[in-house]
């Protein structure tokens, strides 16, 4: 009868062995991978959750608010417009009871509210005239 060799082997060695393999110290992954197809899904979430709402927004708003209003985010059917100052937040708010938060909620499927929020544009984001 012919023995193999793990048959030959202590059964507390092979033991050990298995243990090692599960134990044993091991070089950290270093690659982006992980990162990058994160941020990959990140981008895709965000395109989703705000593209629609951003084109409506190009699209119906006028260039004079465009100026001063970009879209921030869209949470819960809220789309966010971040507006650089208070009087500009007054005009936007006059054009969204003028109609454009209708004209919005029709263009956006899942809108529900319109709100403004006070705040400095991002250098790379800010609305180009």
């Amino acid at each position: 009868m012919c023995r193999r060799y793990h048959d030959l082997v202590d059964p507390l060695e092979q033991r050990l062995q298995k243990l090692g393999v599960w134990r044993a110290w091991r070089e950290p992954d270093r690659s982006i991978n992980k990162d990058v197809s994160a941020l990959a899904k990140q981008f895709v979430r965000t395109e989703k959750s705000i593209g629609s709402a951003t084109d409506a927004w190009m699209q119906l708003a006028p260039l004079a608010l465009q100026k001063v209003a970009s879209v921030e985010s869209m949470r819960a059917g809220t789309l966010t417009l971040l507006v650089e100052s208070s009087a500009a937040a007054f005009e936007v708010d006059r054009a969204l009871r003028g109609g454009l938060e209708n004209d919005l909620k029709i263009s956006v499927q899942g809108l529900l509210r319109v709100r403004t929020r006070l705040g400095k544009f991002p250098d790379d984001s800010k609305p180009r005239g």
